[in-house]
């Protein structure tokens, strides 16, 4: 395995995503004398980890020395600022550095003629679990890349949760319409249900529906069987589950309306790449 520690990190944007990365860095025993992130807008909890841990945040990379050489270099900036993010003395630092996106909609050809790297660049995928260490990301890797650049860069997205690799770049856009906003899909459920529990006069609506699907999560995980058997198991035939199934499973019920949901997201994300 190879070592993080012995690296040094830039993360260049420092939103949620950015702050995940860093607290897991942390978290993992990485120095904070190690990391570095460009940020022009230090919001409250980036301050608060940058008192807590004397991590170095500067607004742009004109502030570091030349000699100053990132080994991995994290995007994680909006789409729209990545142009203007990358500054020739940006460029210039980052020139021999492992490159990992996680912006939507910029392919690997776009990222190389931004950035100027020619042979470390991976595009990744990830979602909001990542703040908690759970999260599920995918990442594509440029033809060029050498394997001990692709085995950081697992270990890399490994710190924030579950790591997959795309074999073709195009399948980023299918990943994001399912896990990238899959979270979103989930809280809307959670969201309903808890409506209309409360609406017919259940009290504690929010936690019963929370410690429902969390049960059935670790009902899933910890069983053998899968999420199709454990449905089967616990619809009775003639009974109130397999009447409320009966509606979710018709001609335009719920797996329908998921299969058109996620291919409207997974149209937007290509348009987002092509534009």
């Amino acid at each position: 395995m190879v070592s993080l520690k012995n690296n040094k990190f830039l993360i260049l944007g420092a939103g949620n995503m950015g702050i995940s990365f860093i607290k897991a860095l942390l978290q993992n025993k990485i120095s904070a004398s190690k990391i570095f992130i460009i940020e022009k807008n230090i919001s409250p909890e980036l301050k608060k980890i940058k008192l807590q841990k004397k991590i170095t945040i500067v607004k742009d990379a004109a502030k570091f020395s030349k000699n100053f050489k990132p080994s991995i270099v994290l995007l994680a900036v909006k789409p729209n600022q990545l142009g203007s993010a990358m500054s020739e003395e940006l460029i210039d630092l980052i020139s021999d550095s492992l490159i990992i996106s996680i912006i939507a909609g910029k392919k690997i050809r776009e990222l190389k003629k931004i950035t100027k790297n020619k042979n470390k660049t991976v595009r990744a995928m990830t979602n909001t679990p990542v703040s908690l260490g759970m999260g599920t990301s995918i990442l594509f890797f440029d033809k060029k890349i050498n394997k001990k650049d692709k085995i950081l860069a697992k270990e890399f997205l490994a710190l924030v949760g579950q790591v997959n690799e795309a074999r073709n770049e195009s399948i980023i856009d299918t990943f994001t319409a399912i896990y990238g906003s899959g979270p979103a899909y989930i809280f809307l459920m959670i969201e309903t249900l808890i409506k209309i529990s409360s609406k017919a006069g259940l009290k504690n609506s929010e936690n019963m529906v929370i410690q429902t699907f969390l049960g059935s999560l670790l009902l899933l995980m910890s069983e053998k069987h899968d999420a199709t058997m454990l449905r089967k198991k616990v619809t009775s035939k003639g009974g109130t589950t397999q009447a409320a199934l009966s509606i979710l499973n018709s001609n335009k019920g719920l797996p329908e309306l998921l299969s058109r949901a996620i291919n409207k997201a997974k149209k937007r994300s290509i348009d987002l790449s092509n534009n």
